[in-house]
């Protein structure tokens, strides 16, 4: 067998690399990308900065030792795969005059499949809105939420529960929010996140559900959360604050069955570390669940990146957007996750901006529009110019965005199917 480049008498490996990286194992890659899905090639700087790449053979392990993990950056482009699949129309439903504009909307249950919405007015209303109704230009107002946007970057976000009873009103990046019970009209409790860098996330609260009644879960610090009652406010997670905790909560994401919670935090100094734990365990007696509790996986680490985002595929798997290290050196695509392991499953890439998923679909929004995906494959299966949802709805399967006062719905492939 004739040696290879690194001068083992050793099979080949599947990738290549250049000569300086082999002469200096200490310099830092980059991983050259070949066309070919991610299937990438490593160089060192000089050699991937313009000047044509010489790239030669070596065994696998001294790939391996070289792709540690860290590297500084993509060059190149991945090879997308495009395998079209038919896609449905999107239907326009002017919203009623006199709204003014909306903040933000989210799904209120589906009965009968109608396409019920719960809008967040400028001026400061809870508005309820039914797309399929015969008369669309009805609508009823809930109650004014009366929670003030903060200053510099933070913008008020809407959080519904599954039941349609209790809404959540939040500055994201910002400190404060309200939960409100939408039959009575009444405050049920008064969000504090606390004052230490909150601009950095959004406002951490998600509902769920647990022993049949409605719980929501907020941040009390910028290391704690809490889990409390959404119709009474009673604190379901008292306990002694752990303030070694050094973990900035950020977004939560509660799987559609309710068991895990996956929070988009980061820590000093600063890296993106998302994470993932059983909210049946934190919720069932180990109030300790969220910071140190036998469940708890951190799924990767990015320098200088967070806010990501992430969506469930299914129960139990968790896609994270961004491939790569850190900032700087982040190729667009997904990497999915097993919440129980925290172990990766698939990565691939292409996938950007807001996630949403169904019907064994992954839909990813573009610039210029929306991209659906298969993420067993990584192939592209179809595109909607001019779409750009924000939201999902999960009784009508329904992806929404709302423009120039329309609602604008578009049925993923789970009820195309149906």
């Amino acid at each position: 067998m004739t040696p290879l480049a690194c001068g083992h008498d050793a099979p080949a490996g599947p990738r290549r690399m250049c000569r300086h990286l082999i002469d200096n194992p200490g310099l830092a890659p980059v991983r050259v990308l070949t066309g070919h899905r991610m299937d990438y090639d490593l160089s060192c700087e000089v050699c991937a900065s313009g000047t044509p790449v010489t790239l030669t053979t070596v065994c696998q392990p001294c790939f391996d030792l070289r792709d540690d993990g860290y590297f500084l950056a993509w060059r190149g482009e991945p090879g997308i795969v495009d395998r079209p699949e038919p896609v449905g129309a999107v239907t326009d439903s002017p919203l009623p005059a006199g709204l003014g504009p909306i903040l933000d909307f989210a799904a209120l249950p589906s009965v009968g499949g109608e396409s019920r919405w719960l809008l967040l007015t400028e001026s400061g209303w809870l508005v309820r809105f039914d797309a399929t109704a015969a008369r669309p230009d009805e609508c009823a107002v809930v109650r004014e939420h009366g929670v003030a946007v903060e200053e510099e970057k933070a913008r008020l976000r809407l959080h519904v529960s599954a039941d349609g009873r209790f809404a959540a009103v939040a500055n994201d990046f910002g400190r404060y929010g309200a939960v409100l019970d939408l039959d009575t009209g009444e405050t049920t409790l008064s969000l504090d996140g606390g004052d230490y860098h909150p601009e950095q996330v959004p406002f951490s609260v998600a509902f769920a559900v647990h022993a049949g009644r409605t719980v929501v879960v907020h941040r009390t610090a910028w290391n704690r959360l809490d889990v409390s009652d959404a119709q009474t406010g009673a604190l379901l997670t008292a306990r002694t604050t752990d303030d070694s905790l050094g973990y900035f909560h950020g977004a939560l994401y509660v799987s559609p069955n309710g068991r895990w919670i996956a929070d988009d935090g980061w820590v000093w100094h600063p890296v993106g570390s998302p994470s993932v734990w059983d909210l049946r365990a934190w919720l069932g007696g180990n109030v300790g669940e969220s910071e140190d509790g036998p469940s708890l996986r951190s799924l990767t680490s990015r320098d200088y990146y967070w806010n990501a985002p992430m969506c469930w595929i299914g129960d139990d798997l968790l896609a994270v957007s961004g491939i790569g290290p850190d900032d700087v050196s982040m190729l667009a695509g997904v990497q999915i996750f097993d919440a129980a392991s925290g172990t990766g499953q698939h990565t691939f890439a292409g996938p950007r901006s807001a996630l949403f998923a169904s019907g064994g679909r992954l839909f990813a929004v573009a610039p210029d529009g929306l991209e659906i995906w298969d993420p067993t494959t990584g192939d592209r299966t179809g595109r909607i110019p001019g779409f750009s949802p924000s939201r999902r709805h999960p009784g009508t399967a329904e992806l929404a965005e709302i423009r120039d006062g329309v609602l604008r719905r578009w049925p993923s492939l789970l009820r195309q199917r149906s």
